[in-house]
């Protein structure tokens, strides 16, 4: 009975020191290898494909009016330049048709002054002074003859008068075709070929106005790249005021990722760490990456992720990963990425 008592005492010491161990080792704080296994060497995040920067763009219309021409739809491939729509025109083309015509009139009304005086006008203008010389000189003849009668009383003074007035009359037409002629010989005024040439220079202006104006109710592609989207259709009215675009282009051989990273990740990554990007669309298929930039803020959950367990009403901080080579991934498709913290991994390398 003694034996068996001092047995069962044994036994019990031995409980309470293994008891008393155990709580011992459970206050220690663990070790960096222990904090290893509890959190995975990578950062799991969702994410959406993307078009890099600059690689997708609205396309709009710098005019109101309505769609005359549809040239393309939603998955056309376009290359830069080309057309995707156009707007009626036709008043545009009747506006640009008259100023085009008064351009011609300004360029031919200022050639004109510009040639100075015709052959013809020069000559015209010499035979007019000559008849008013040759006048003159009859009227000179006619009123010396009445003089000498006058002075013999033969006829009355107020008809050697008369003879009078019709010299001045001719002397003065003489004057007048002698400055006729020698205007036509100058050649036109330094104002009147400026008055001329600034005619022709508005009457360009108004074309070249007309002409851009045309050109923008053709709406072409800023980049080559995809539809992906088409907001309008033939016949619908787009308005610089409503904002409305025609289109959304992008280049879809380049993207990037942009992943949702838990807020109480964030810390564990830097610009520069690798990532994979992986697809249900492609299973089996790791598509590699970098971290290329990571947002100075904190946002509300934009894709749902796959983990159920995951805390959907979580703050999120947008991470863009920069894939290294050509993917068969699609613009808006959903991804699930693995974000590798480098120094993490140089901390496991080295103990």
């Amino acid at each position: 009975m003694k034996k068996t008592l001092m047995a069962l005492g044994l036994i019990l010491v031995a409980v309470i020191v293994y008891f008393l161990l155990s709580k011992g080792e459970s206050k220690e704080p663990k070790s960096e290898e222990t904090a290893r296994v509890v959190s995975p060497g990578y950062v799991a995040a969702e994410g959406k494909v993307e078009a890099m920067p600059g690689l997708e763009v609205e396309v709009g219309s710098e005019l109101d009016g309505k769609i005359a021409d549809f040239f393309v739809e939603e998955g056309d491939d376009i290359r830069k330049g080309e057309l995707i729509a156009g707007l009626e025109n036709r008043d545009i083309q009747a506006k640009l048709k008259e100023a085009e015509a008064e351009l011609t009139v300004a360029k031919a009304r200022l050639k004109e002054v510009a040639s100075g005086a015709r052959e013809e006008e020069i000559q015209r203008a010499t035979a007019t002074l000559e008849g008013a010389l040759a006048d003159m000189e009859m009227a000179k003849k006619e009123l010396e003859r009445y003089e000498q009668l006058f002075r013999k009383g033969v006829i009355p003074k107020a008809l050697f008068d008369e003879k009078e007035r019709v010299l001045k009359v001719a002397m003065a037409k003489v004057k007048v075709a002698e400055e006729g002629k020698r205007l036509l010989e100058k050649g036109p005024k330094q104002e009147t070929l400026e008055l001329h040439q600034s005619s022709v220079k508005r009457a360009e202006a108004s074309v070249e106005y007309y002409h851009r104006l045309l050109e923008k109710t053709f709406i072409k592609a800023p980049i080559s790249g995809k539809v992906i989207r088409k907001y309008l259709q033939k016949g619908e009215m787009i308005s610089k005021e409503m904002q409305t675009s025609l289109v959304a282009l992008a280049e879809t051989e380049r993207v990037r990722i942009n992943a949702e990273v838990d807020e109480t990740d964030i810390g564990r990554i830097q610009i520069g760490d690798p990532a994979e990007v992986i697809s249900s669309a492609y299973p089996g298929k790791v598509f590699k990456g970098v971290v290329q930039e990571i947002a100075e803020y904190v946002g509300t959950r934009g894709v749902k992720p796959n983990n159920p367990v995951k805390n959907l009403d979580m703050k999120v901080v947008k991470v863009k990963i920069e894939l290294k080579e050509k993917t068969p991934l699609r613009l808006g498709m959903t991804v699930d990425v693995k974000i590798i913290p480098q120094e993490e991994t140089d901390r496991s390398s080295h103990t």
